[in-house]
């Protein structure tokens, strides 16, 4: 009898596995993308507001339960052109779905946000509120983790935003989203009249576009558009572009990576940073985008000095607070050639080093550059100028 059940049951077992799709036992290629995709955890509400000095409405999305909430960090969605919440409902959709995930998101009616102006004001507002004792923000905002996010002249926005002495609410941005970024002539132009300096940039940047033809040849060119930015701007940047996505679209369909992106920059989630870092990022690997490039950013170094011991030399260099380390390089080539060339990697801890065991009455040329690890990976700055030495 056992035997017979036992029978009956693999027999069952087997067509329930014919009848459910492989797929539906596969392993997602692309979980981020599928998790943001998603609502995340925590209801959510909203409310609007005023603020003196211009006649645009506010809005702010916000878990419904922050009252029991640890401190939450801040998102600010900066228009596009003759776009907003009210225009474009679908902002609406994203920006819920990025509170649902415990973000404090903000934006409001502005159509012309490239400047800055309008959502600097609503940042200051977000400070006031988070002081005030009666407001349902109050002591709820972590300031320390506020991001901007934008599309099209939004994208503008928070170049402006992001950018050395243009506003002192500079202090609390830590991370930039940018959809679909104008190229800086069409920023410039009588069409936008909101120009910027991406050298002006400081922030860890996703650079995101489409690759259909109003992005392409128009509005965000590779060439004139995320190329010079992610060139210029003076810290990490990441870059892909949606496949045959227009203009129009760009930001709602690639929305889900803004929210991973945050997660990550703001909260230090590690499963949304796969998305962007090792050495196959699913940003890079999912098949609805194309180009991805990132760039690691590394100050250079600087070679202080070098002294001469008996069969050794000491280097000294300036310590660089933010990276990793140094890699300190030394070679008998002047060309660094690689039979005759040697290299230490040395943790930041350390600002010289002491080379031993070296050959008598011998020139040796030295250089070092920083080195950060991110993802399993270590990416390099520039090399520091060439000192030579001959040691005793």
């Amino acid at each position: 009898m056992k035997k017979r059940l036992v029978s009956l049951l693999m027999v069952f077992v087997m067509l329930l596995t014919a009848l459910v799709p492989v797929a539906a036992f596969a392993k997602s290629k692309t979980p981020v993308w599928d998790k943001y995709s998603n609502m995340g955890k925590y209801k959510v509400s909203s409310f609007t507001f005023k603020v003196s000095g211009n006649d645009f409405t506010y809005k702010v999305w916000y878990p419904k339960d922050i009252k029991k909430m640890s401190k939450r960090p801040v998102i600010l969605y900066c228009n596009g052109t003759s776009a907003n919440y009210i225009k474009k409902p679908t902002t609406v959709k994203y920006l819920r779905k990025a509170a649902s995930y415990g973000f404090v998101c903000l934006t409001n009616t502005d159509e012309n946000t490239g400047v800055g102006t309008s959502m600097n004001a609503g940042m200051d507002a977000l400070v006031k509120y988070n002081s005030k004792k009666s407001h349902r923000l109050y002591k709820k905002l972590n300031l320390n983790k506020v991001g901007l996010a934008g599309h099209s002249q939004g994208a503008t926005c928070c170049m402006n935003l992001a950018s050395k002495g243009n506003y002192d609410n500079l202090k609390y941005f830590k991370a930039v989203y940018a959809c679909s970024l104008p190229s800086p002539a069409l920023a410039d132009s009588s069409f936008q009249n909101c120009p910027y300096d991406s050298s002006c940039v400081a922030l860890p940047t996703l650079l995101i576009s489409g690759s259909g033809i109003t992005d392409n040849a128009f509005i965000s060119p590779p060439h004139s558009s995320l190329k010079p930015a992610m060139k210029n701007i003076k810290n990490d940047v990441y870059c892909a572009r949606m496949t045959d996505v227009e203009h129009a679209d760009s930001i709602y369909d690639t929305h889900p990576y803004m929210i991973a992106w945050f997660d990550y920059k703001l909260n230090g989630n590690q499963k949304a940073a796969k998305a962007f870092i090792g050495k196959s990022p699913e940003l890079k690997t999912n098949k609805a985008f194309q180009d991805f490039k990132r760039k690691i950013y590394c100050k250079k170094a600087t070679l202080v000095d070098v002294k001469a011991g008996k069969k050794s030399f000491k280097a000294q260099w300036k310590q660089v607070k933010r990276e990793r380390g140094c890699q300190l390089q030394y070679s008998t080539s002047k060309n660094f050639n690689e039979k005759s060339t040697k290299e230490l990697l040395i943790k930041k801890t350390s600002s010289a080093k002491n080379v031993k065991n070296l050959k008598s009455k011998k020139t040796y040329y030295v250089r070092v550059r920083t080195y950060r690890k991110i993802g399993g990976i270590n990416f390099y700055g520039k090399w520091s100028a060439v000192k030579t030495v001959k040691t005793k």
